[in-house]
């Protein structure tokens, strides 16, 4: 049976400019680089006017 583990990234919003402060894809290829595989990204926060930043979860296979 195959067994992982997972990491979160938080990407944050300029709330001002209304702009991602990081770059999404740097931090997923980086990520891939290091072995973690991309699953998905969920919003970190809502308010009134939007989300307010992105969770990324990665995965990656370890020995059971």
């Amino acid at each position: 049976m195959k067994k992982y583990i997972y990491e979160t990234e938080t990407i944050s919003f300029n709330a001002f400019m209304g702009r991602i402060k990081t770059d999404y894809l740097e931090i997923i290829n980086e990520g891939g680089a290091e072995g973690w595989k991309f699953v998905c990204f969920v919003p970190r926060e809502f308010k009134v006017k939007g989300v307010k930043g992105l969770e990324l979860f990665f995965e990656k296979e370890i020995e059971a």
